[in-house]
């Protein structure tokens, strides 16, 4: 459901911009259900905007409403009876704490819950569940590697030479994450990229005319939001 709101909101941006792009190719994660989809380019974007466009609208769509059903999944598991709650997901307490906005959500609107041993049991609304494997995804796809989606962007803001550099001290990265046993969805998203998303991407027509300084903001506020929801939250076990 989440995943389709991305790939709609790639297909109509694209409609809009002139830009041909490929169906969808869903990749399965163990710890996500989906890390999302390939979308390839079948033509040319006509300027840096039009990329930057078609490259935020999916993720962002789907961040926007992961955190609203983080929400209403919290506000449903508050409001929720004894026997209502038996049927509800259990997770860990240490998975709220693995993600900086995830946390902070939660402090903010069910602070005892954070007071909790990470090891403890806590049954939340299945609509929790599903914001929070979207909004991990949509980071995912926000960083800046290859052809990911906030590779794209970082082509658009930056130009294909800063993306190149970004992508590998991004994979790198993870590399370190994923060697030193830091994070676990490191070492299934990065061999991903690697296999799939690391190479060049299909150049713009018009690489001259930069981005404006709105594309510019709503850029950055998106790049910040990923960071947020990767980085992990104080007191927690460390990074998903």
């Amino acid at each position: 459901g989440v995943q389709a709101i991305h790939e709609i909101a790639h297909f109509l941006v694209a409609k809009k911009s002139g830009i041909k792009i490929g169906l969808p190719v869903f990749l399965p994660s163990l710890q996500l259900g989906t890390f999302g989809s390939i979308t390839p380019l079948r033509s040319f974007p006509p300027d840096r905007s039009a990329l930057l466009d078609l490259a935020l609208s999916g993720p962002m769509a789907t961040l926007v409403l992961s955190v609203l059903l983080m929400f209403g999944g919290i506000s449903a598991t508050l409001h929720a009876t004894a026997q209502q709650l038996s049927f509800f997901p259990v997770v860990p307490a240490a998975l709220l704490k693995c993600s900086f906005l995830t946390g902070s959500i939660m402090s903010m609107l069910a602070p005892k819950t954070m007071l909790v041993p990470l090891s403890q049991p806590i049954p939340i609304h299945p609509a929790f569940v599903v914001g929070f494997a979207g909004l991990i995804s949509s980071a995912l796809n926000l960083l800046p590697i290859g052809r990911l989606d906030g590779g794209r962007a970082c082509t658009a803001v930056f130009g294909s030479r800063f993306n190149s550099l970004m992508t590998l001290l991004t994979l790198s990265l993870m590399a370190i994450l994923s060697i030193s046993g830091s994070s676990t969805i490191a070492i299934f998203w990065g061999a991903l990229v690697v296999l799939f998303q690391r190479q060049p991407d299909i150049p713009i027509r018009n690489e001259i005319t930069e981005v404006d300084d709105v594309r510019f903001g709503v850029y950055t506020i998106s790049l910040v939001l990923a960071l947020l929801a990767l980085a992990p939250f104080p007191g927690g076990t460390g990074f998903l």
